[in-house]
């Protein structure tokens, strides 16, 4: 009976398999939400383009798009959260470069490295700076450079992430200065250092824009690695012959081994999200630059990161 009965179901099958038309046996990639991780708190960079995005990305897919956050350690908790979800497609992640270049060369606690990922594409990048208040006695970095040096002043600087203490030890190495930095627990406390003159500078992403042009604070450098779009006339740090660039560029990613096809469609579906009209809210609304790249293009630039990072944060490691 039981050998008639498992006949009858094979049968069966091969009989609805045969009235299918072809390639509706199995259902294409997507054919159910998408859980998009957000490695950062609510209102900053990387959720406002994560947020700005979701829409479109909801658009190409054909699927909703499930925004889900995941904030803690600049990114690290999100992307080893999404580290361990099944490499489907149905996980993505949006973070920022520096989770996956820095934070596994400075922490060995943690789990992954930087190609543990399928990075699916870039999406924008902030206007990275060095900011000092409007009244300080510096407008440009040689000012800054040259009163620390014939005064024998120890700069002061707000720092919240590892980016701008390598930033520091970039500048001491080649001025040959002293730059005490105070740690900050974010990128508007150490503006606030500043602004209250207990700093005498500090690193900032995008959030120093609107203090600029409310005349409160100037920027004296950019760690791009060209100028920023909105403020053209701030040289880089290349271009001041410091050997040190860092952009924490915001990107899509997913746990690796992700199916080549899914990851075709939603390298695709980030490139057809990437509109003039959401480049238009990202620049107005966060000073972010869009920038779409695909997935190779992603990770060579994560390559560059690292290797133009490395020497600095051994010598920070050395401290």
């Amino acid at each position: 009976m039981k050998k008639m009965l498992k006949t009858r179901l094979a049968l069966a099958a091969l009989a609805t398999a045969a009235v299918l038309p072809a390639g509706a046996a199995f259902a294409e990639y997507p054919e159910k939400p998408v859980t998009m991780y957000i490695g950062f708190n609510p209102g900053g960079a990387v959720d406002t383009t994560a947020r700005l995005i979701q829409k479109n990305l909801e658009e190409a897919l054909g699927v909703p798009v499930i925004a889900v956050q995941k904030p803690g350690g600049g990114g690290t908790v999100m992307a080893t959260t999404m580290m361990h979800a099944k490499p489907d497609g149905y996980t993505i992640g949006m973070g920022a470069s520096a989770a996956y270049v820095l934070a596994p060369l400075l922490n060995s606690d943690i789990q992954y490295t930087l190609d543990g990922f399928d990075h699916i594409a870039t999406v924008s990048y902030p206007q990275d700076a060095l900011v000092v208040k409007a009244d300080a006695p510096w407008d440009t970095y040689a000012d800054l450079i040259k009163d620390a040096k014939e005064n024998g002043k120890s700069l002061s600087l707000s720092s919240q992430v590892s980016v701008s203490r390598l930033m520091a030890i970039a500048i001491e190495e080649k001025e040959d200065i002293k730059i005490n930095v105070v740690p900050v627990k974010g990128g508007s406390e150490g503006i606030k250092n500043v602004l209250g003159g207990h700093t005498d500078m500090t690193w900032g992403a995008s959030g120093w824009h609107a203090q600029v042009k409310a005349g409160e604070m100037k920027p004296i450098l950019s760690l791009g690695y060209k100028r920023n779009e909105d403020f053209t006339d701030v040289p880089t740090m290349h271009e001041l012959g410091i050997d040190y660039a860092f952009v924490d560029t915001f990107m899509l990613s997913a746990p690796k081994g992700l199916p080549a096809d899914v990851k075709a469609k939603l390298e695709a579906a980030v490139m057809a999200a990437i509109t003039p009209e959401l480049a238009k809210e990202l620049r107005e609304k966060m000073y972010l630059t869009a920038d779409y790249r695909g997935s190779v293009d992603t990770l060579e630039y994560l390559e560059m990161q690292r290797e133009e990072v490395l020497p600095f944060v051994e010598k920070m490691l050395a401290e």
